[in-house]
């Protein structure tokens, strides 16, 4: 009897809809795996081959500032820097669209929550592009 109740219900529950729904759904996968690749990379170049380089006497000891300013003035650098920043914020955000989603938000409720994160995402976005553009030198 339970199961017929169940089935009822669940030929009741509206469809998801589909379309745009798809791609928050395979952009935070995607963003996910990208920053995976961009972290690791950051990590090695910042900060593995600080360490070989301090060893080798080819830098004097810690990173300061203008060991930073110099390497900004590789457009790899840059391009890794904006790529990680966007990428992190739209994980973090789209993160956080999804979890007030599954506590059932719809809805006019939605497009509210997507327009405050739309508004932080892009508050926090240029907020790091001038902390980055601090290091032009």
């Amino acid at each position: 009897m339970a199961q017929v109740e169940l089935e009822d219900k669940v030929r009741e529950a509206p469809m998801p809809v589909a379309g745009l729904s798809f791609w928050p759904w395979f952009l935070q996968r995607v963003t996910g795996v990208v920053i995976v690749i961009l972290l690791t990379l950051h990590i090695v170049v910042n900060h593995i081959f600080n360490i070989a380089e301090v060893e080798d006497d080819i830098l004097p000891g810690l990173v300061v500032y203008k060991d930073v300013a110099d390497r900004f003035e590789t457009p790899a650098y840059w391009v890794i820097a904006v790529l990680l920043l966007s990428f992190a914020l739209f994980h973090g955000l789209n993160g956080i669209r999804n979890i007030l989603l599954d506590y059932g938000l719809r809805g006019m409720g939605d497009r509210i929550v997507i327009g405050a994160l739309l508004g932080v995402g892009m508050a926090a976005f240029t907020f790091g592009i001038i902390g980055l553009a601090a290091f032009i030198a």
